[in-house]
């Protein structure tokens, strides 16, 4: 399956928060789709059994900062860990290696999952966005300041790359 086809998979078949999430963000399927699919600083498509559960890009948004975006399906559950251990070992470290001190992601308000995931990579709640959404839905963003976590020893060299969706590949 190619990459587009399996973001679409994800997207036709994500968590109702999820659906509610992009939603508000004013995006159907398709433009989602192609967000997820531009190139991406960090990025990886988890797979449940052999099927597309979740993908996570991290996508510039300053020379220094990111916009970290996410969507599972049902299956979430099952690649969960594959997920928070891929986020501290390799996309975090590689992330530092490229001079990133900041990721930045916002969720509805009330998506427990989210919220769960993030607190576990380390983000923290900066604000409550009121009526941010595109039918008035309040967000929360949070903040993964990656210098704060200096405790973990950053690879260096080609080995610091983090596999992701370069030149339309993902990974498993």
């Amino acid at each position: 399956m190619a990459l587009r086809d399996d973001i679409r998979s994800i997207l036709l078949n994500v968590r109702e928060r999820d659906r509610c999430e992009l939603v508000e963000y004013g995006l159907d399927v398709e433009a989602a789709v192609e967000t997820f699919a531009l190139p991406a600083v960090a990025a990886r498509l988890f797979k449940a059994c052999g099927v597309p559960a979740a993908i996570v890009t991290f996508h510039r948004l300053t020379p220094r900062a990111l916009v970290v975006s996410m969507m599972a399906t049902d299956d979430w559950r099952q690649v969960a860990g594959q997920v928070v251990r891929w986020g501290w070992r390799e996309a975090r470290p590689s992330l530092i290696a490229q001079g990133y001190t900041r990721a930045e992601c916002r969720t509805l308000e009330g998506h427990a999952d989210a919220i769960e995931l993030l607190e576990r990579l380390g983000f923290v709640r900066e604000c409550r966005l009121p009526g941010f959404g595109a039918h008035g839905a309040s967000f929360l963003q949070y903040a993964w300041r990656l210098i704060d976590h200096v405790h973990v020893q950053i690879p260096q060299g080609p080995a610091a790359a983090v596999p992701g969706i370069e030149a339309g590949r993902g990974t498993e």
